[in-house]
């Protein structure tokens, strides 16, 4: 398989995955396939509004299986793994920052905005080019472009951690 198929694979892998987890009224948040020769790893990272039964999950695996079957991945010659994108979840996507719309979050920098790389702050606006963050009553927009990383703080579990 060379490197073109190993992309059109993985796209059809994504667009079947996400067409089928909307009609599950859940939305496609990550996906992560490893390999290069083959694949070896499927990663799914599955967003819903409302908490998911550990039976939900079982489902969604047997029914995701079918799907990559269906693409020509056979069963057993890789791993799928299924996970929510966690509480601190990354913020990679236009998608994902609005979804993370009035959350606290932290973003580091590629270039640094007056001297400082790191920012905590409430999300308070996306648009196509930039996000905005409110901290102390200040504004700050970051382009995604210079965005290296950024996810969401939970401030409610790192208290009760340090207690």
């Amino acid at each position: 398989m060379n490197g073109g198929d190993q992309v059109v694979i993985k796209n059809n892998i994504s667009l079947a995955i996400s067409t089928y987890l909307e009609t599950e009224n859940l939305e496609l948040y990550d996906l992560n396939i490893a390999g290069n020769e083959s694949i070896s790893k499927v990663e799914v990272f599955i967003f819903s509004h409302e908490d998911q039964e550990l039976s939900t999950f079982e489902r969604l695996n047997y029914q995701i299986q079918r799907l990559l079957e269906d693409i020509g991945l056979e069963k057993g010659t890789y791993e799928l793994i299924l996970s929510s994108p966690g509480v601190e979840r990354s913020l990679k996507t236009k998608r994902h920052f609005e979804l993370a719309l009035n959350e606290e979050i932290k973003i580091n920098l590629i270039n640094p905005k007056n001297g400082e790389y790191t920012f905590i702050g409430n999300l308070v606006n996306i648009n196509d080019k930039d996000v905005q963050i409110l901290n102390d009553g200040l504004t700050h927009n970051f382009e995604y472009e210079n965005i290296k990383k950024a996810n969401i703080r939970f401030n409610k579990f790192r208290q009760k951690v340090k207690s």
